[in-house]
């Protein structure tokens, strides 16, 4: 049985701060959040281009916080005895449900650049701006479990990759090394394979048969499942995205230097499913 949550009320993190004067517009920080967006040309598109993508890194930022404490929770109904598989996951899954959703805003809110008719007005002035440089998604690819897969996706013929990859690379080339051994052992396809682990001896169906049998695994299956979906959702709507619009543009090479379609298929060639045998599994 999970222990019920009793949230009582907490004081503020700064004890001088004066709470009286908190308002919408001040407590979310409204102003300074709506001047982030500053479109570099008078096309009617490029606003709704960075608002989209500010959106998305948004729902990143919170899902990073969130996933963090998914895999603490996990790493924590993991220390129970082998003999009982998993100790509590409610913990876990409450925060999963949460990631999830907000992976669902990221992945439903991107096809809505898929109704812009100008990307050609503002293309050339932003530059190597790509989505290859969002360093919040990186990071929730290595705690997924992912490998370097991106590593040289901007190579040209010579095998020289674009100033895309190698402005990102000084940028967050210390990040990435951190957060690669920061959950070096310690993200979902670590923790979806010690639970596999948990049922020695058996072929991976009847594995996951035995764990669909017990609630504190079947959760975290569940939720494990629908994040798998989701992230070959997103990738897949980037790859369509990027060729309906480089189409009307008339170029086939992306902003970051890519052959896009090679780059952008990569991940569902070589990384899917990310926890193997889920996708075939029937869980409800």
């Amino acid at each position: 049985m999970s222990t019920p949550y009793h949230p009582q009320p907490l004081p503020p993190l700064d004890p001088n701060l004066d709470v009286t004067q908190n308002h919408y517009w001040s407590y979310h920080d409204l102003e300074a959040l709506l001047q982030c967006k500053r479109p570099l040309t008078a096309s009617q598109d490029e606003d709704l281009f960075i608002a989209v993508h500010q959106i998305c890194e948004l729902a990143f930022n919170q899902m990073i916080i969130d996933l963090d404490r998914v895999l603490e929770a996990i790493e924590t109904a993991l220390q129970a005895p082998s003999n009982a598989i998993i100790g509590d996951t409610s913990e876990a899954c409450y925060f999963f449900q949460r990631v999830l959703k907000l992976y669902e805003v990221a992945v439903g809110t991107m096809p809505i650049l898929g109704t812009m008719r100008a990307f050609a007005e503002f293309r050339t002035s932003i530059g190597p701006t790509s989505g290859f440089q969002s360093f919040q998604f990186r990071r929730l690819e290595i705690m997924s479990g992912v490998h370097k897969y991106w590593e040289g996706g901007t190579n040209n013929a010579q095998g020289t990759p674009h100033v895309a990859e190698t402005a990102f690379d000084r940028q967050y080339g210390a990040n990435l090394a951190h957060w690669f051994d920061q959950y070096q052992q310690h993200n979902l396809a670590h923790y979806y394979q010690a639970l596999l682990d948990r049922a020695p001896g058996k072929p991976l169906a009847e594995k996951l048969l035995e764990l669909q049998q017990h609630p504190y695994a079947k959760a975290v299956l569940n939720d494990l499942k629908t994040y798998d979906e989701l992230q070959t959702r997103f990738h897949r709507h980037h790859l369509g995205l990027a060729v309906q619009q480089l189409k009307l543009v008339g170029v086939d090479v992306g902003t970051g230097g890519t052959s896009f379609r090679d780059y952008l298929a990569k991940y569902e060639k070589e990384l899917t499913p990310l926890f193997p045998g889920l996708s075939a599994a029937s869980l409800t």
